[in-house]
């Protein structure tokens, strides 16, 4: 039997089924009682005939360390950042991923992934003479500033989750093709990073600072939303 068959007579056994409990429970079942009873038959017809298509689970993770806003502590006091005493402040952070498991598929295989964002405190540093010398205002603006720039790595992690979600991998050059998308997220990272301190801090700019901030909440959100809807 064709699969086409196969869900004529599945339905023409629905319907039948459907008739007899009518006929025989129709004085004991009020309408919502049957309802409920039909659309189950109708569920599991279309199941067995294979019309209601399976949707692939969404996969993948992003774990962040640490999981919360930056401090001062998480940064390195030194005598001078880069070589130069303008710099206050700056924050380093890596995104390593890890295939977690690999789904093979008729003609391709799925990635599950974990993006594992790290601050790097070594390299995450802030000038010594900024924090004796600064007023608490200062200091609280440019570390809410270098917490931005942690939003971004957070950003790219989850964008790297959410590419290769969508990508069916070649079951022969998936760790190649994987690592395309982890450079093209990359070079966006970088970019990011670039556009946000010029804008920001080049001189400094509260209301360009206030529309990063919100740029990083709707795009966190939006991304955490698509990733596990």
């Amino acid at each position: 039997m064709d699969r086409a068959s196969g869900s004529a007579s599945i339905q023409r056994r629905t319907e039948k089924s459907l008739a007899i409990i009518k006929k025989k429970y129709g004085n004991l079942m009020n309408r919502n009682a049957f309802l409920c009873v039909a659309a189950a038959l109708l569920f599991c017809g279309s199941l067995l005939s294979g019309s209601i298509p399976k949707e692939p689970p969404k996969r993948g993770k992003v774990t962040v360390s640490p999981n919360r806003s930056l401090n001062w502590e998480d940064f390195k006091q030194v005598e001078v950042i880069r070589g130069t005493s303008s710099i206050n402040a700056i924050c380093l952070s890596t995104c390593e991923v890890e295939i977690l498991k690999v789904h093979p598929f008729p003609d391709h295989v799925k990635l599950e992934i974990n993006a594992k964002i790290h601050l790097q405190k070594d390299l995450s540093q802030v000038n010594r003479d900024f924090l004796i010398r600064s007023d608490e205002g200062t200091k609280k603006q440019v570390l809410h500033h270098e917490n931005g720039h942690f939003f971004i790595a957070q950003i790219i992690g989850y964008r790297i989750v959410r590419d290769v979600n969508g990508y069916s991998f070649d079951p022969n050059q998936y760790k190649n093709q994987l690592n395309g998308i982890i450079r093209e997220n990359f070079k966006n990272w970088k970019r990011l990073d670039s556009q946000y301190d010029a804008q920001t801090t080049k001189p400094r700019n509260a209301d360009a600072q206030k529309r990063w901030d919100e740029f990083f909440t709707s795009e966190l959100l939006g991304l955490r939303q698509e990733i596990y809807p």
